[in-house]
C-alpha cells in the first residue's frame, strides 16, 4: 500500500511571487516524475485519495489552494510558471518530507544478531531500490545476516556486491549503513568495522607474540603492531640496539650498551640489525659433529627440509668385510633400500683391473676394507630427487669414481652409513655437512 508524505516543495501554505515580488496570482505549478516531462499526480491529503489539479492553479495571493502530498519512494520535478506561462523556475529530484525510501533514515528498535529486525519512522510498506538506512547494531553478527524492516519480507545483507557477510562484519553498538539494491541490502561501511582482512582490517595480529628467552629490555608485541622480520613464519623478537635507538616493533625506545645483530635463520635471508646497519647474508654451510664409527651403522638425522646439498665425508674408515655404502632416509626416518640408479668404477693400484659396481640398494663408496677415505656429494635435482657423485681411495692406493641418482617418495631427513655385509666398524672418522 502506497504511503504519502507532505511535499518538501510548497507542501502547505506556500506563497509564490513573480520576479518583481508581486504575488503570483493565477500562477501555475506543474508536477512531473523527476528528470522527465511525464506528468505525475500529487494529492490534497495524506490519504492520497484526492489528486490536485495538474497544473495546480495558485489563488489571488499566489498560494496553493490545497496542501501538496507526494507518494513515498518517488522523486518529483516541479515547474512554476505565471498565469501566461512565463517560466519562473524548475525544481527537480525532490522527495517527500522525511521519506524513508529516498533519503537516509535511522532505524530504531533493533533486535537480533544474524536475523535483524528494525522499525522505520515513519513506517514503510515496501522496499524501494536506492533507499538507504542506518542503524545502531544490537549485536555483533556471527554468520550470514538478514534484516526485516517494519515486518516486511526478510532480505539478506551482503557486502562487496552479493558476498555473504561473515562474522564481525556488523559490530555491536556501531553505526551500520545499508542500501537496498532491489534484491538485497548492501552493507556500505563494512571496510570500517571488523576483525579480519576479509572485513577490511589491515595488518592485524590475532595474538601477541612472546619475547625471546633471556636478556633484558625486550618487548612483547601486541595485536595490530607492525612486525619487521625476515619473512619466516615464526620471527624471534629483537633486542634493543645502541643507546637511544628506536626498535621498530611498536615505536618504544630502549637504551642498551651495544647494538645487537641477528644472524639469518635460513639460507639467503638478510638479518635484521637494530643499529641501522645493512647486512647481507651469504650462503651458509652447516657442519655436523664428526663421529668415530662403531657398530654396524652410523646414522645422521635431523637434516632440515630446506637443504639442497649434502656432503658425506669419510677418513680411514675400516671394517672386516664388505664394501662401504650410504642409504638415504625419509621422514620417520625410514632408510630407503631400493631405487638407486648408477654405478661406480674401482681401480686397483698397480693393476689394470677395473671393477664396476652397479647401484641398487645404496650408493656404494668402496671396493674393499683397506681404510676407506673420500666423499659422496648429494645434490637435489628437483622435488625429492637427488643426484650423487662418489669419490674414494684406500690405504692401498686404489681409487674409485661413481655417480647416480634416486627419486625418493618423501623429504630427505637422514642418512645411514653401513656396509653391504653389516660388518662392525673398527675405526676412522665420519661426518656430514649441508647447505
Amino acid at each position: 500500500m502506497t504511503s504519502y508524505n507532505l511535499s518538501s516543495f510548497a507542501g502547505a501554505g506556500a506563497q509564490f511571487f513573480d520576479d518583481n515580488g508581486v504575488p503570483l496570482a493565477g500562477g501555475k505549478v506543474f508536477t512531473y516524475a523527476a528528470g522527465t516531462t511525464t506528468p505525475l499526480a500529487t494529492y490534497t491529503t495524506a490519504a492520497g485519495t484526492v489528486a490536485n489539479t495538474n497544473p495546480i492553479i495558485l489563488d489571488a495571493a499566489g498560494r496553493t489552494p490545497n496542501e501538496i502530498w507526494l507518494a513515498v519512494g518517488t522523486l518529483y520535478k516541479f515547474i512554476v510558471k505565471t498565469s501566461t506561462d512565463v517560466l519562473i523556475g524548475t525544481y527537480d529530484g525532490l522527495p517527500p518530507i522525511n521519506d524513508p525510501y529516498s533519503i537516509n533514515a535511522l532505524l530504531g528498535s533493533i533486535t537480533g544478531t544474524n536475523a535483524i529486525a528494525a522499525v522505520a519512522t515513519p513506517a514503510i510498506t515496501e522496499y524501494a531500490a536506492g533507499a538507504t538506512y542506518s542503524f545502531i547494531a544490537a549485536n555483533t553478527n556471527t554468520a550470514a545476516t538478514t534484516i526485516s524492516i517494519d515486518g516486511l519480507p526478510v532480505k539478506s545483507i551482503t557486502k562487496n556486491g552479493s558476498a555473504t557477510l561473515t562474522a564481525g562484519d556488523i559490530q555491536a553498538g556501531k553505526l551500520t549503513w545499508i542500501e537496498y539494491d532491489g534484491t538485497t541490502f548492501q552493507l556500505l561501511n563494512n571496510i570500517i568495522y571488523g576483525g579480519s582482512i576479509t572485513n577490511g582490517t589491515i595488518n592485524s595480529l590475532t595474538a601477541p607474540l612472546s619475547p625471546a628467552s633471556g636478556g633484558t629490555g625486550r618487548s612483547t608485541l601486541t595485536a595490530n603492531n607492525v612486525l619487521l622480520g625476515n619473512g619466516v613464519a615464526a620471527v624471534q623478537q629483537v633486542a634493543p640496539g645502541a643507546a637511544g635507538n628506536v626498535l621498530a616493533s611498536n615505536g618504544t625506545t630502549w637504551a642498551s650498551a651495544a647494538p645487537v645483530v641477528l644472524a639469518p635463520t635460513a639460507i639467503g635471508q638478510v638479518p635484521f640489525s637494530t643499529d641501522g646497519t645493512t647486512y647481507t647474508a651469504t650462503q651458509k654451510i652447516t657442519l655436523a659433529t664428526s663421529v668415530t664409527p662403531s657398530g654396524t651403522a652410523v646414522d645422521f638425522t635431523g637434516i632440515p627440509a630446506w637443504v639442497n646439498r649434502i656432503t658425506i665425508m669419510y677418513a680411514s674408515v675400516t671394517y672386516a668385510t664388505g664394501t662401504l655404502r650410504v642409504q638415504l632416509g625419509t621422514v620417520g626416518p625410514v632408510y630407503v633400500s631400493s631405487g638407486y640408479v648408477g654405478a661406480a668404477g674401482f681401480f686397483v693400484s698397480g693393476s689394470s683391473t677395473q671393477n664396476a659396481v652397479a647401484y641398487s640398494s645404496a650408493f656404494v663408496a668402496s671396493l674393499n676394507t683397506a681404510a676407506i677415505s673420500g666423499a659422496i656429494v648429494l645434490t637435489k635435482i628437483t622435488g625429492n630427487t637427488w643426484a650423487a657423485v662418489v669419490t674414494c681411495t684406500n690405504s692401498s692406493n686404489s681409487y674409485g669414481l661413481g655417480s647416480g641418482y634416486i627419486a625418493l617418495a618423501d623429504v630427505l631427513v637422514a642418512l645411514r652409513v653401513s656396509t653391504t655385509t653389516s660388518a662392525t666398524f673398527t675405526g676412522g672418522t665420519l661426518n656430514i655437512s649441508y647447505e
